[in-house]
């Protein structure tokens, strides 16, 4: 038996069952490493306390995309006295991959301040704490990071790929590409490096070349989850769903309890239906509820389910086609889909053009939109009430659908472009995506509640006769909406009120009048009215989730706390995503003295935002008595990222002194140019302003 051979059934010495995991690990081999790992524990069952074998196992755990068991097997590692620095340094970079980002840079942080410490791993640790502080929004901090990460004379791979992540994140596409670019020169084999350089080339609609780079590195590194996923987006971009369910599969088996396991079997149910493998696609949505029960795509897969299994016969596709893809810039969410749709039908337009005519303090309102509209020559419209119904009859028209969705208090705006009557799923050209959309005909119908499924149809002059008849003034509910909308915007609070029970008594199933007059008796804060419209709301939709949240600051206003905060608590259950929501159950189990859990909540914002700066100020200030150099970071990271902050700017000083204040304030001024650039998500278009469109395949 050959000695490499993973098969072995037994090793001579610890020494060589660790020595030939890490040779696995090398060579990109982290299912061998894992096994090597596992025989070598039932040869020496006590190396599952051993540091370096949890060190090794973490790391491998961490490559197959098992984040989370990483972090507990790292922990276990680093807590040893005489552990390697290794297990520290891989600690605080598998938490910075998780979101973790304040944890991940405490730990990264020591390891590169120590000054006795191996310098391969302070170098390291310095380009990934770039990489945590360009995720977190703090430009400065990650440009120094990989300054002195350059400074050891150390280049690696590794550092010239966490240096193009940095430039990625502010938007430097071009200089990313060359970073990438050297990076994969000097290690042909750097997974990081070849993930992001083709997500960067993947965004900007460069598909071809992203294809190219991802096919390569799938040859290098077949067990890189991530390669395989994206190769599998890359084919959804091109129409080829066949191919990319293959990736999204054999990404799945790669990693079958991997974190993101539960995404990757939805994505190959959805790429399988869009290739007509109707059944196929039913098994893998079956597959992912059985294995993932509380995943949060649960409801959207078993609306999916349901409709796939329910085969009804007869039902229909349709899809717009050339329907302009262009992403959003800033919160251009309804100025985009507006210019796309005139685009569509014939009539020039630029988001910026329409943005400078209904953004009203960075959103848009309906009434804005429709006065725009209004203007416009040369098209024909119609305000209407939506319904499914609808939407099928004017996609079947070739009449794109311009609506709203609400996620808990949020609106965003988008263009609905088709339907599958087989999947029961809406298509939509979502700004925020180069893709469509593909959304269930359920939760479609729960995100249009907040403005009653309002919808706006535009077709040329010469094709009005495509739109639907005019309703008579006293029965358009849509004309009502909006007049109430118009008339509560502009402050005219009396009269919007009078309109809202008009409104109401004429359809008691409308949700915007009682939103209406719930808003205006919260500014009144009066607390019974605010009750009575909520309640009344929630016997229209159980699920409204403004009426749970208005109904708890009701409770609040009678002095109820803990009444309060389980009703508050119920919002969140329907829509955890509202960070507002989130800082006021903090504050209340603050209030309650329950302030571990309040510390955790503020904790958890930060983790899904790290720019938070509202939830990162409340958290500083709690932990000023507590933990004095944790506040003293919040409050370094609030004054790095806004130094005109004042709160952050006194508590800093309080903590840390005036000097502390002065040097960041100092900085933040220095690169004032690179500080306005605004920070992206990972793998989105950033601070250019350029309008990156993607041609469909023929």
């Amino acid at each position: 038996m050959a000695p490499g051979d993973v098969t072995a059934q037994s090793f001579s010495s610890r020494k060589v069952c660790l020595a030939r995991a890490r040779e696995h690990i090398a060579n990109h081999a982290y299912a061998a490493a894992e096994q090597t790992l596992t025989r070598g524990r039932e040869q020496w069952p006590d190396l599952s306390f051993d540091s370096e074998w949890l060190t090794v196992l973490g790391h491998a755990a961490w490559r197959r995309n098992r984040k989370r068991e990483a972090v507990g097997l790292l922990r276990r590692a680093a807590r040893e006295e005489d552990a390697h620095v290794e297990a520290r340094f891989l600690l605080g970079r598998v938490l910075a991959d998780c979101g973790m980002f304040d944890r991940g840079v405490e730990v990264l942080r020591k390891v590169a301040d120590d000054a006795e410490g191996l310098v391969p791993y302070r170098a390291h640790a310095l380009s990934a704490l770039c990489v945590a502080y360009a995720a977190m929004g703090l430009n400065k901090s990650s440009q120094e990071a990989i300054e002195k990460a350059a400074a050891f004379g150390l280049v690696s791979a590794q550092l010239l790929a966490d240096e193009g992540y940095r430039l990625l994140r502010i938007g430097a596409f071009k200089e990313a590409e060359v970073q990438l670019a050297k990076a994969l020169q000097i290690d042909a084999t750097c997974e990081d490096a070849f993930e992001r350089l083709a997500g960067a080339l993947y965004v900007q609609g460069k598909l071809d070349s992203a294809m190219e780079v991802l096919a390569y590195a799938i040859e290098q590194s077949a067990e890189h989850l991530p390669l395989h996923q994206l190769m599998g987006e890359v084919h959804v971009s091109r129409n080829k769903h066949r191919e990319a369910s293959a990736f999204f599969k054999h990404a799945v088996e790669i990693s079958p309890d991997g974190d993101n396991v539960d995404e990757l079997l939805y994505l190959q149910g959805r790429a399988l239906h869009r290739a007509g493998f109707s059944e196929q696609a039913l098994a893998c949505f079956r597959q992912m509820l059985e294995r993932r029960p509380r995943s949060s795509l649960v409801p959207e897969v078993q609306a999916r389910v349901n409709a796939l299994g329910a085969a009804r016969k007869g039902a229909r596709t349709r899809r717009l086609e050339n329907f302009p893809r262009v992403l959003q810039k800033r919160s251009y969410c309804a100025p985009n889909t507006l210019a796309n749709v005139l685009r569509y039908i014939g009539q020039p337009a630029t988001q910026e053009d329409v943005a400078a005519r209904i953004l009203r303090s960075g959103s848009t309102r309906w009434p804005d939109l429709m006065d725009f509209v209004s203007e416009q020559k040369g098209i024909a419209w119609r305000l209407v009430k939506g319904s499914i119904d609808l939407i099928r009859e004017m996609i079947d028209k070739g009449v794109p659908v311009v609506t709203t969705e609400y996620h808990g208090l949020s609106g965003h705006m988008l263009a609905v472009i088709g339907y599958d009557d087989a999947g029961e799923l809406i298509i939509a050209q979502d700004p925020n995506y180069i893709e469509p959309v593909e959304i269930s005909y359920t939760a479609f119908r729960k995100s249009w509640l907040h403005d009653d499924a309002l919808c706006l149809l535009i077709v040329p002059q010469g094709k009005s006769s495509l739109l639907p008849p005019p309703l008579e003034p006293a029965k358009d509910a849509a004309r009502g909406i909006l007049d109430l909308l118009r008339t509560h915007n502009a402050g005219n609070l009396s009269q919007a009120t009078e309109l809202a029970q008009r409104l109401h008594e004429l359809d008691k199933t409308l949700l915007t009048p009682l939103r209406v007059l719930a808003e205006i008796s919260l500014e009144a804060k009066a607390e019974a009215e605010l009750r009575g419209y909520c309640e009344a709301a929630l016997k229209v939709s159980p699920d409204c989730f403004w009426a749970r949240r208005h109904l708890a600051a009701a409770t609040l206003l009678a002095n109820k706390l803990e009444a309060a905060l389980q009703q508050f608590r119920q919002a969140l259950a329907l829509y955890r995503d509202d960070h507002l929501l989130m800082i006021t159950v903090a504050e209340l189990f603050i209030a309650l003295n329950q302030k571990r859990p309040g510390r955790a909540m503020l904790a958890r914002i930060l983790e899904e935002d790290p720019q938070y700066r509202r939830a990162r100020l409340r958290l500083a200030q709690e932990l000023a008595e507590v933990d004095k150099p944790a506040a003293v970071w919040h409050a370094r990271v609030l004054v790095e990222l806004d130094s005109a902050d004042t709160q952050a700017r006194e508590l800093l000083a309080q903590l840390a002194g005036e000097t502390a204040v002065r040097e960041i304030a100092s900085d933040a001024k220095k690169d004032a140019p690179a500080a306005r650039t605004q920070a992206a998500p990972e793998g989105a278009p950033t601070s250019s302003e350029e309008e990156f469109e993607v041609e469909e395949d023929e």
